[in-house]
């Protein structure tokens, strides 16, 4: 399926309060389309609510990659299309916060 597909099935999952359901297919999702940026940052979150810094903070630095790449006004395909700059800013959020604590 379409990654944009298995990331509704995810936050279907989130949802019903289904966290372990969710992140196998957030999982599997950054495995098959790694360049996804919405997967990678709903993964990211999802650990990080689940107490899990240390799993996240790795997805929201390939997320500061990825979309550090691409021009900032692209819009990237998801559930909802936002732009390369709005997942930039949000990994360097993350970041800026995990480097104050």
């Amino acid at each position: 399926p379409p990654p944009a597909r298995l990331h509704l099935q995810a936050l279907e999952r989130i949802e019903e309060g289904n966290v372990a359901g969710a992140t196998a297919v957030l999982e599997l999702l950054v495995k098959q389309a790694p360049d996804y940026l919405p997967g990678l940052l709903e993964l990211a979150l999802l650990r990080e609510r689940a107490g899990a810094r240390d799993a996240a903070f790795p997805l929201m630095r390939a997320l500061r990659t990825r979309a550090g790449q691409l021009p900032p006004d692209t819009l990237v395909d998801g559930p909802e299309a936002l732009p390369a700059r709005f997942y930039l800013a949000s990994a360097d959020a993350y970041l800026n916060l995990g480097a104050l604590e």
